[in-house]
């Protein structure tokens, strides 16, 4: 196929015809007239539209792990976090105590609580049972929001029944911590908490508290709030060894006293308090005025008790043979000879029947006199049971030192 030289100038003229200017392009016919024919077509007609096509049908394939970590500031979240907690915002949920209301977050009391995981989905709690009080609830969900949350002393046990009810084993945990710190609640201290804890069901504190009473036990029979203990609760102090006393007769009066506080209706009770006293640890000769002729109707009335009596005259025989009779004699075992264990004898100076019996200075307890002591108590302020000591003869004032030698246990003091 020849070529030809076009020297046309390529241009529209008026009719809209294309003219080629050939000089500089140099074209072979069928071509050129190949390429006129393009130009003068309507594209717009024979437009075609691409598909579109994705980068995976491309065959695109990428690497959908990225080289960097990216790393948030959990300190930061969990400050952030606290904030929102421990200022109460963005509440979710009112939890009503009889007729308080608390602005509370559920996820919070849910993940602190066993009781809370049953309500999923709520915005109002309401709760109205004995258990949990005002007090003790606000203090458990402050123990929950709060790092550094110190209960007060007065409203530890409402705390404490707060955490049983609502379930909450590491508040318990951590109450209990503290209550078996004998430095956190020992002798006055314990006996306030053990009154406090007296109208709850709370059986094992209880016993833990009394055995912390210790010195402090006869400044509480001074008290009020020791005469309007129950019954059973007077029985469960009295049992315990390590009250602090200078003898069983302290004891005994103690019962009695109690008794006394409102005799006709408090009497009923008499055989119970009368198994907590030791008639055994008692010298005989107080035993033996004990069983004369009483000038105290109550005191007569109390100890003509058939019970009473013959628990009383089993305290003597024990007293009275307790020297003389061997351990493997057949006699022994009839005798009920067997070791009672002692309390935490102690001396009181300011006592004058804290001397002991054979020394000059020594007086007779009665219940006259055992009031009176308890008075002396009472004027020496709330800190005299401090001062006690114990029972042992370098503790022994001067007048009572001579009458140690002759004296082989304390029933003989």
């Amino acid at each position: 196929m020849g070529e030809t030289n076009v020297e046309e100038t390529i241009k529209q003229d008026e009719e809209g015809t294309l003219a080629i200017d050939t000089k500089t392009v140099k074209l072979d016919v069928r071509t050129l007239k190949k390429i006129i024919e393009c130009c003068q077509e309507n594209q717009a007609d024979t437009l075609e539209h691409v598909t579109p096509c994705s980068l995976i049908d491309m065959g695109f394939l990428f690497d959908e792990s990225i080289k960097c970590n990216l790393i948030c500031n959990q300190d930061s979240l969990r400050a952030a976090i606290a904030k929102v907690v421990e200022n109460g915002i963005h509440t979710d949920v009112k939890v009503i105590v009889h007729g308080h209301t608390f602005d509370c977050h559920l996820a919070v009391l849910q993940v602190s609580t066993e009781y809370f995981k049953q309500f999923s989905s709520t915005n109002l709690i309401v709760v109205n049972v004995v258990q949990l009080t005002k007090a003790g609830f606000e203090m458990a969900y402050e123990w929950m929001i709060k790092p550094d949350m110190i209960p007060h002393r007065s409203k530890i046990i409402e705390l404490y029944l707060a955490a049983r009810f609502l379930n909450m084993p590491h508040l318990i945990n951590q109450l209990w911590y503290c209550f078996e710190n004998i430095e956190f609640f020992r002798e006055g201290e314990a006996f306030k908490l053990y009154l406090q804890a007296t109208p709850h069901p709370t059986a094992t504190l209880q016993s833990l508290l009394l055995t912390r009473v210790n010195r402090f036990f006869l400044p509480a029979v001074a008290t009020v709030e020791y005469l309007q203990l129950k019954a059973e609760q007077v029985y469960d102090m009295l049992t315990t060894s390590v009250i602090a006393v200078n003898s069983e007769m302290e004891v005994f009066l103690s019962a009695f006293r109690w008794l006394m506080y409102e005799w006709e209706t408090r009497k009923a009770h008499t055989e119970l308090l009368m198994k907590a006293v030791r008639f055994n640890l008692m010298p005989a000769w107080y035993i033996l005025s004990l069983k004369t002729k009483q000038a105290q109707p109550e005191l007569a009335e109390l100890l003509s008790n058939p019970t009473v009596h013959s628990t009383v005259n089993g305290g003597l025989s024990y007293t009275v043979t307790q020297h003389f009779i061997h351990s493997e004699s057949p006699l022994h075992k009839p005798l009920q000879m067997h070791n009672t264990q002692q309390r935490e004898w102690v001396i009181d100076e300011l006592a004058g029947h804290h001397h002991l019996y054979k020394c000059p200075k020594w007086q007779y307890l009665d219940y006259e006199h055992f009031n009176i002591y308890l008075e002396q108590i009472i004027t020496a302020g709330p800190h005299h049971y401090l001062t006690l000591k114990p029972f042992k003869p370098s503790n022994f004032l001067p007048c009572c030192q001579a009458v140690v030698q002759n004296c082989k246990t304390i029933a003989d003091m």
